[in-house]
């Protein structure tokens, strides 16, 4: 179901208006510079040291993409208010659902880069936790006009009574590992990564805001950090550059409790997954490299 078939929680005047914002679009000018990529080595307990012309890493452009919105245009939860850069969708809590990338030639420190974001389509769905919409944007980037680097990327918004987080399971079944690191983000690196991204979403650095309204059990670790580590998972071991990689978020993963990045190779490409201490799954991911596309 479209947003241009209506949907199930609105009537003709709300269908209207969602369906006028597929299609919109907005660009911003993105400086690569090299402060912001060290300040996320040192983010990851890295030493700092990148320069112009080296290339910048995997999910590392989610750095520099943001939405700069006064302070007066922002939500209860910190994001801007739905209707000034999102559709004005009927439903508050907002989650990073999955996204897609597809990598044409490397970014590199010192790029000045144009994102162009457009709002793809608008889906109301009924799941088990009752309504949700389905916010699909894409965003290219572009050097020089040439375009470098595509996403599609799902946001999905639920009503606030819903049930913030997933039980916890006995754990999935998970495949057998080429390679796994153990990681443990304290609020400290969850705040820096808060910061370097302009996420403002207060499930990230306010604890008080993510249990007592949001109904965590506490803070949430990004959906975009984590495809950032099962990117480089994927990335450092590739017979080549990468050239695609999807991935879908499956439970929250909350600050402080230690977690599994893991990868293994497959005949056309390689998979990652992020489990919980419990072997509960926190997102999946599918990669496919350059050299294996020619």
């Amino acid at each position: 179901m479209t947003a241009s078939r209506g949907g199930p929680a609105g009537g003709q005047e709300l269908a209207a208006e969602l369906r006028s914002w597929v299609g919109r679009s907005r660009e911003v000018t993105l400086a690569l510079d090299a402060g912001q990529a060290d300040k996320m080595c040192a983010t990851l307990d890295r030493a700092p040291g990148l320069a112009d012309g080296d290339v910048l890493p995997p999910g590392w452009h989610w750095l520099y993409a943001h939405d700069v919105v006064e302070a007066s245009r922002l939500g209860v939860d910190g994001h801007p208010a739905r209707g000034v850069t999102m559709p004005p969708v009927p439903l508050e809590r907002r989650m990073w659902a999955a996204g897609e990338l597809a990598f044409h030639q490397p970014l590199r420190i010192g790029d000045l880069v144009t994102r162009r974001s457009t709002v793809a389509d608008v889906v109301p769905k009924r799941g088990r936790s009752g309504l949700l919409y389905f916010v699909v944007l894409t965003h290219e980037h572009l050097r020089d006009g040439e375009l470098v680097l595509e996403e599609r990327q799902t946001v999905v918004y639920k009503d606030a009574s819903a049930p913030a987080a997933s039980p916890r399971s006995e754990g999935d079944e998970l495949p057998a590992a080429d390679g796994t690191r153990t990681w443990l983000l304290d609020s400290t690196a969850l705040f820096r990564y808060s910061a370097l991204t302009f996420n403002s979403h207060r499930i990230h650095y306010d604890a008080d805001y993510a249990r007592e309204i949001e109904g965590y059990p506490a803070l949430v670790v990004h959906g975009p950090l984590l495809a950032t580590l099962l990117m480089e998972s994927v990335a450092q071991p590739g017979p080549g550059p990468l050239a695609t990689f999807t991935y879908q978020a499956r439970s929250p993963l909350f600050v402080s409790e230690p977690f599994d990045v893991a990868h293994r190779r497959t005949p056309d490409g390689a998979e990652a997954w992020a489990s919980a201490a419990d072997g509960r799954l926190a997102m999946t991911a599918f990669a496919t490299y350059q050299e294996e596309n020619r």
